[in-house]
């Protein structure tokens, strides 16, 4: 498993920088709208082709947060060992997909999709 920061247009530099203002799901889709910490800016992030989330509450995410770097909120897993059990790699052109992890103030919210999408509110 190798932890890279994922470049987004969201600022976060740390795991609580953010807050989670809104979370829905749908069976191929899953929107969230943070609140970005210093510009007051609402994003809506939508993940396309959804595989898999999980979503961790409070102090509850401090295990998942022990290999993430400190200095950063949005992250992409490469040699992911959960997109392996779930049947789906970055490499597998049938089962593509993407280990993403965003980080907010009291939760940790892991995904596995195809795409995804930012939009500033």
């Amino acid at each position: 498993m190798e932890v890279h920061l994922w470049d987004t247009p969201i600022r976060a530099p740390w795991h609580k920088a953010n807050t989670l203002i809104d979370f829905k799901y749908a069976p191929d889709s899953l929107e969230l709208v943070v609140h970005e910490e210093g510009t007051r800016l609402r994003w809506r992030i939508v993940f396309k082709d959804l595989a898999a989330f999980k979503l961790i509450v409070g102090e509850n995410a401090q295990w998942s947060q022990q290999p993430l770097p400190a200095d950063a909120g949005f992250f992409k897993i490469t040699e992911s060992p959960w997109l392996a059990a779930l049947g789906i790699t970055e490499n597998n052109d049938q089962e593509r997909a993407h280990h993403y992890v965003i980080c907010c103030k009291r939760e940790l919210i892991e995904i596995a999709a195809r795409d995804t999408a930012f939009t500033a509110e």
